[in-house]
C-alpha cells in the first residue's frame, strides 16, 4: 500500500485483463486525439504450489485484486502492474467457493469484499456472509485486518462475473432470482437490499 501511494498522479485509465497473454490493454480516455491504447505487461502471480491458480477478480485506483482459483478459505493478492509489487492478503477467513469480489481504493487506505458462495460442506455452498479486509497506511502502526463477517441478506444469488461497485462508503452488486441491488454499507458492517419496483421489466 505505501509503494502504491507514491505514485501520482492517478490518471484515469480504463484497464482490460488479458490474463492468457499475460498483459493489460489501458485505453486513456483522456486524449484529444484519436483514443489512445497501452499495452502493459500483468504481473500474474506466480504459483504457490501444486495446482495453485489466480484469477483478475477487481480493480481499484491503480490496484488489481486477484483471487486464488481454488475453493477453500480465499487468498486475495493486491498487485500494482506499474510497480510490478504483488502483496498477498491474510486468508480469508470462511470458506468459498467462487465468491465476488470488490475492492475500493483511496489515498491512505483500501478496502476488499469477499461475499457469497459459503463452503458450508464439502459439496455444498449458500450465499451467507461476507469478509471485508481494511488497510489504512495512516495509523501507527499503519494496520489490515479481517472485520467480522457480515450477513448477506436473505435470497442473495450474487454473480462473480459481474463484480462490486463502490460509491460514498458503499459496495453495490446485482443479485438474481430474484433480481435485486445488494447494498454493504462499510461504516457499519451492514448488507441491505434494494427491490426494483417492477421485476416483470428487468
Amino acid at each position: 500500500l505505501h509503494s502504491h501511494l507514491l505514485l501520482s498522479p492517478h490518471l484515469p485509465f480504463f484497464a482490460f485483463a488479458v490474463p492468457s497473454a499475460g498483459y493489460l490493454l489501458l485505453l486513456d480516455p483522456t486524449s484529444r486525439q484519436a483514443p489512445s491504447w497501452s499495452r502493459l505487461p500483468l504481473p500474474l502471480p506466480a504459483p504457490g504450489g501444486a495446482g495453485q491458480a489466480f484469477s483478475p477478480a477487481a480493480a481499484s485506483a491503480g490496484l488489481l485484486a486477484f483471487l486464488s482459483d481454488a475453493s477453500g478459505h480465499k487468498t486475495l493478492l493486491l498487485a500494482n502492474p506499474i510497480t510490478r509489487l504483488l502483496a498477498p492478503l491474510p486468508l480469508c477467513p470462511t470458506a468459498r467457493l467462487s465468491p465476488t469480489v470488490g475492492l475500493a481504493a483511496g489515498p491512505t487506505s483500501f478496502i476488499a469484499v469477499i461475499a457469497g458462495d459459503d463452503l458450508v460442506s464439502p459439496f455444498a455452498v449458500k450465499n451467507i456472509s461476507a469478509d471485508t479486509f481494511v488497510a489504512d497506511a495512516t495509523s501507527v502502526p499503519p494496520s489490515g485486518f479481517w472485520a467480522p463477517s457480515s450477513i448477506l441478506p436473505r435470497l442473495s444469488s450474487l454473480d462473480p462475473r459481474a463484480g462490486m461497485a463502490f460509491a460514498s462508503g458503499r459496495f453495490y452488486c446485482m443479485s438474481s432470482s430474484p433480481f435485486a441491488v445488494l447494498v454493504f454499507d462499510v461504516a457499519t458492517n451492514v448488507w441491505s437490499k434494494v427491490q426494483p419496483p417492477m421485476r416483470r421489466f428487468l
